[in-house]
């Protein structure tokens, strides 16, 4: 491939295009001009006159960047030492006669009752979290091995900070990863407890004869009004002491500082779209805890809604069939647009990360590895709800008690 080439008749064409005086673009030959990348063997090696001088390569470019993956508020307090986090819960009181005002006696008498006849105790329930998974990332870099390919011992240096930059990026982004696996189990196990709703299903029952396909409701302000309404409406409800909103039943509360929001980002961009004069879309977006995710677990190939908001998930949780022990439980679902939770609800409970590198003097190369263990807990004590769209459901929610959802188990809910 020849460095310079003569392009006047390129130039030519290009500014009687943008003049207006061909009735019909011109057909351009980029190749020439705007290099797209090869490999330095396809260039000419020595320059065009004296055909002895080598072609010098002006600037070196690493294109390597910083990474920062998202912690989705559950990477915030993890431990490398101990095996297991234990969590207490609490439960069991009622309300009773109050004794002060006690005339039970004959003729509505005053009766004294004795203070060591108090026998309601608060039930204390504690479960235990623990297991953790592990990898490592490990490469060899060579020393002397690439030293002719430099001028100096700081451009070196400049190359190999780049490798560096790059293995620990690709750690954030596996971490990242295994964080909305976590995220994702969570959202699983919502949906195979019945703590999901399908919006869809619920406003196209609502509105007799209504038939919103997915595609049609991302579009339809109406729709997306309601399902902004009925998110906003369950985070208000989330903050009241209650058992509806999370697996186990248990009596508790989530505060808008405890709550975190998740959209799915077309979904966002949607509500964005069409409902920019919403108030219940700004509240929404206004929220401490609110963030869009681009894809739950897979991008596909071109971050398409169908695979953004999809989730897989196999937890031996989920096992339907008690009675065998391989029907591990797999859920499938599609169309998620929103994940609700408390913070409690999912998190990471052990961590711990280092790094290792070592000389070997007989080749002359330097082995370096980063090590991690993680691991998460999901939380069925604390507030979880998802929300989907889906076309059709046998089983269309209802109000806030979680309504419908997908069926799970060793089947899928789309």
């Amino acid at each position: 491939m020849a460095l310079i080439t003569q392009i006047p008749s390129i130039v030519n064409d290009a500014v009687a295009d943008a003049l207006g005086k061909n009735a019909t673009l011109s057909d351009l030959d980029a190749t020439d001009i705007v290099s797209m990348g090869k490999a330095i063997a396809q260039f000419d090696a020595y320059e065009g006159f004296f055909k002895s001088l080598t072609n010098r390569i002006v600037r070196t470019v690493y294109f390597v960047r910083t990474y920062e993956g998202s912690d989705r508020k559950i990477l915030r307090d993890e431990h490398e030492y101990g095996a297991f986090v234990q969590k207490v819960y609490y439960s069991g009181v009622q309300a009773s006669n109050n004794p002060t005002y006690d005339y039970s006696g004959n003729d509505g008498a005053f009766v004294q009752q004795s203070p060591y006849g108090v026998e309601q105790v608060v039930t204390v329930e504690t479960l235990i979290y623990g297991g953790k998974g592990t990898w490592t990332l490990e490469i060899v870099r060579p020393i002397p091995q690439i030293a002719t390919a430099f001028t100096s011992e700081a451009a070196m240096l400049a190359f190999i900070d780049g490798m560096y930059m790059y293995v620990d990026n690709q750690f954030k982004l596996e971490e990242e990863r295994i964080v909305a696996l976590a995220a994702n189990t969570s959202m699983a196990n919502c949906i195979v407890n019945g703590k999901a709703r399908n919006l869809l299903a619920e406003y196209n029952t609502a509105h007799a004869g209504n038939t919103l396909t997915v595609a049609q409701a991302l579009e339809s302000a109406d729709f997306l009004k309601y399902a902004s309404k009925e998110i906003s409406r369950t985070i208000d409800n989330m903050g009241k002491m209650s058992t509806v909103f999370n697996v186990d039943g248990y009596e508790t509360f989530t505060s808008k500082e405890n709550m975190v929001i998740e959209m799915n980002t077309e979904f966002a961009k949607a509500t964005d779209m069409y409902l920019q004069a919403d108030t219940f879309h700004n509240e929404l977006t206004r929220l401490p805890g609110y963030t869009s995710i681009p894809f739950w677990q897979g991008s596909g190939s071109a971050f398409e809604f169908d695979d953004t908001s999809a989730i897989d998930i196999i937890h031996d949780d989920f096992i339907q069939d008690t009675t065998d022990e391989s029907d591990i439980g797999e859920v499938k679902q599609g169309g998620i647009i929103c994940f609700l939770h408390d913070i409690e609800n999912v998190a990471a409970y052990f961590g711990r990360r280092r790094t290792w590198e070592m000389y070997n003097p007989r080749a002359e190369v330097i082995n370096h590895g980063e090590k991690a263990e993680k691991g998460y807990a999901v939380d069925s004590h604390a507030n979880a709800m998802v929300f989907y769209i889906e076309a059709t459901s046998n089983n269309a929610g209802g109000g806030d008690n979680a309504g419908g959802g997908a069926d799970a188990g060793s089947g899928s809910g789309t």
